[in-house]
């Protein structure tokens, strides 16, 4: 139903700053339109919104790159040298944590594709949710799947075009919280179909210029285009 995250949103409290930190960091390359800078990373757009418009872009967003193996010691030894970083294994991957101006935690993750960039890509995205089991078969229905659940906290992990943590309220690996009012587009074959399968559950479902916005139970804003 959905084939891949086309951009994901960020609130941010400066343009300026936000840009200055993720160009000198992370070498993103992007452009500047109104309350907005936006950057792509593989196929994903990043943008940094400031407080303007409706959807807003998300808050304290965890949210995780991933980068080749190769690449993920260069990134730990160079941001090293700038920020207090948590690393965490996974057995079969590797994660750094470090936190950006505005409180998203950035995660860079081992395994992603060959790429010519040292970032190819956005993989996950963390969502806080009131009711874990409501938000589950919401997203369940757009086409995700559950892959893990979380053991002794309140949170499920479920695969599709991107990865999706749902999280009731809580502090995870580098006391990363789970986005509020999150943005985000995603590619999808029929948006319309996209839509109507959980229409009966979201707070709105508005048909706008190239596909259809929904929000779902928890205000998190997902927009259905073709790809």
């Amino acid at each position: 139903m959905l084939s891949a995250l086309d951009s994901l949103a960020l609130e941010v409290r400066s343009l300026d700053r936000a840009a200055a930190f993720y160009e000198q960091y992370l070498g993103l390359d992007g452009k500047r339109r109104d309350h907005e800078a936006v950057y792509e990373v593989g196929d994903t757009t990043l943008v940094f919104r400031e407080p303007s418009t409706v959807p807003r872009g998300g808050v304290h967003v965890h949210y995780a790159f991933s980068t080749t193996l190769d690449e993920y010691d260069a990134w730990r030894d160079r941001l090293g040298d700038n920020f207090d970083l948590v690393e965490f294994d996974f057995g079969s991957a590797q994660s750094i944590y470090f936190d950006d101006p505005d409180g998203h935690c950035v995660e860079i993750g081992t395994g992603g594709p060959d790429g010519d960039g040292a970032l190819t890509g956005v993989f996950e995205v963390v969502l806080e949710v009131e009711d874990l089991e409501r938000a589950e078969a919401f997203y369940r229905d757009l086409g995700f799947a559950v892959t893990d659940r979380g053991g002794d906290r309140e949170r499920v992990r479920l695969g599709g075009p991107v990865d999706l943590e749902l999280w009731e309220p809580q502090l995870g690996i580098a006391d990363a919280r789970g986005a509020v009012h999150a943005d985000l587009t995603l590619a999808a074959q029929s948006p319309a179909a996209a839509a109507d399968a959980v229409a009966d559950r979201a707070c709105r479902v508005s048909d706008i210029d190239g596909g259809v916005r929904v929000r779902d139970p928890d205000g998190h804003y997902l927009t259905f285009t073709e790809p």
